[in-house]
């Protein structure tokens, strides 16, 4: 019976963990050329690549600040498709490449998911390929109406960082708790075994 126990509380602890895991907070940032920067959040799962790379699928929950200044607004992500002039945003489920390699990047984050661009205020893109001025192979920009702020690099050459952010640890202490909690229920259990 009291195995049972353990056996449970250990399933349990485990499945908490996964839950922690499921949706992943990965912070990002770009200075561009001219010394101006961006920083955000976004949440997802990470996909394991080449080389030491990673990029992020099922992306949600987006969050900017360029120069300070927050983006106003529900931030929807997307990517840039050449081919569809008169539409060429695609905010289609995964359609978004955010990855830790520079050069593989192509996304628009706005907060508007029309696909001609129609009422978009706040927006940052990294595309690579064919780019969105017609000019160049990489292209980063970013706007923000509300405060005017604006910045390009064509070439994209400013510094890209893509990176899993840490677990505050107030999340963590519930999962530390149950596994110092199952590990000494299991000690006990041992113990009352042996004597």
């Amino acid at each position: 019976m009291t195995r049972s126990i353990v056996r449970i509380l250990a399933i349990l602890a485990c499945l908490g963990g996964g839950a922690a895991n499921a949706g992943q907070v990965f912070d990002f940032s770009y200075t561009f050329t001219d010394g101006q920067s961006l920083v955000g959040t976004l949440t997802g799962t990470e996909v394991a690549g080449s080389g030491g790379a990673f990029s992020v699928s099922n992306i949600s929950n987006a969050a900017i600040t360029f120069d300070g200044n927050a983006f106003s607004g529900t931030l929807s992500v997307g990517a840039y498709n050449a081919a569809a002039p008169a539409a060429p945003w695609n905010f289609a489920t995964n359609a978004a490449v955010v990855s830790s390699n520079a050069a593989l990047n192509n996304f628009y984050i706005a907060d508007s998911t029309d696909p001609a661009g129609n009422g978009v205020t706040n927006y940052f893109y990294f595309v690579n390929g064919t780019t969105p001025s017609g000019s160049g192979t990489s292209e980063v920009l970013a706007y923000n109406s509300n405060t005017g702020d604006l910045d390009l690099d064509n070439p994209a050459t400013g510094k890209w960082s893509l990176a899993l952010a840490p677990v505050p640890l107030p999340a963590g202490l519930p999962l530390l708790g149950s596994a110092l909690g199952v590990l000494g229920l299991g000690a006990a259990v041992r113990r009352r075994a042996t004597v």
